[in-house]
């Protein structure tokens, strides 16, 4: 006979709990993610750019360019930082064309182009060269 509150009450704060998920799953507004990649001239390495962006009462965009070899899928991106040669805040051209801009120089150059930086924005990560210490990263500023 005790145990019947008990069941009564472990089952209505599930329902509680459900209530609230689904509450704050409807009112939160959701991220969103594109991910692009390149593949360099000789189809060795890909460069996977990933941006997120968020709108709401606080409106946010971040690329991050990460490089590995083709093998990989692009998502492996999106679970090891250590590949990202790129990490900063997004923006577009003077010719409405996305920042950053992502190009193969050659099999083992990269070039990333990306906007300046505001003066209130976060400074964006650069590396010069990815891990596997193959290819290297150039980066320059256009408006």
């Amino acid at each position: 006979m005790k145990a019947k509150p008990f069941i009564v009450g472990f089952f209505a704060l599930v329902v509680l709990i459900a209530a609230v998920s689904a509450y704050i799953a409807a009112t939160i507004d959701r991220a969103d993610k594109t991910v692009s990649m390149l593949l360099s001239p000789d189809g060795k390495f890909k460069a996977v750019k990933t941006t997120v962006t968020g709108g709401g009462a606080a409106p946010f965009c971040v690329s991050g360019v990460s490089v590995f070899l083709a093998a990989y899928a692009e998502d492996y991106a999106e679970t090891r930082r250590e590949y990202e040669v790129y990490s900063g805040p997004c923006g577009k051209f003077a010719n409405d064309e996305p920042s950053p801009k992502v190009e193969w120089q050659s099999n083992t150059a990269l070039q990333i182009t990306h906007v300046p930086v505001a003066a209130n924005a976060k400074l964006p990560k650069l590396r010069n060269i990815d891990v596997t210490k193959s290819v290297h990263v150039t980066f320059a500023t256009r408006e």
